[in-house]
């Protein structure tokens, strides 16, 4: 198994039959075969390594055993007012006073 990013002149023919191939099934457009190098890079990448998708990767999060991630209960902290009479946030004033003569009166006695 060749490394599918090492570069060689098999490779780059390959890549560079790859792309004519490609670009002229779209028709010949405007753009030349050198529109179509990064595809056909990605293609030949594949076929050159077929078995390279296959690797199993650890999941960041740990998972419970029906797949689903388990998350931080810390986070929740972060989520913010979610809103609805059963939310203890609801009963803070979000702001310090509720008019400006509360504010001023507040402001004076202070």
């Amino acid at each position: 198994m060749e490394n599918p990013l090492e570069d060689s002149p098999q490779r780059d023919a390959k890549i560079k039959a790859k792309a004519k191939e490609m670009w002229t099934a779209d028709g010949k457009p405007t753009c030349g075969p050198e529109g179509y190098m990064e595809a056909a890079t990605d293609l030949i990448g594949m076929e050159i390594n077929p078995d390279a998708g296959e690797i199993p990767v650890e999941s960041a999060v740990p998972l419970a055993p029906n797949g689903e991630p388990i998350e931080d209960a810390k986070i929740q902290e972060n989520l913010g007012n979610l809103g609805g009479s059963m939310d203890e946030q609801d009963d803070r004033q979000e702001v310090p006073f509720g008019t400006r003569e509360e504010e001023e009166k507040a402001l004076k006695d202070s």
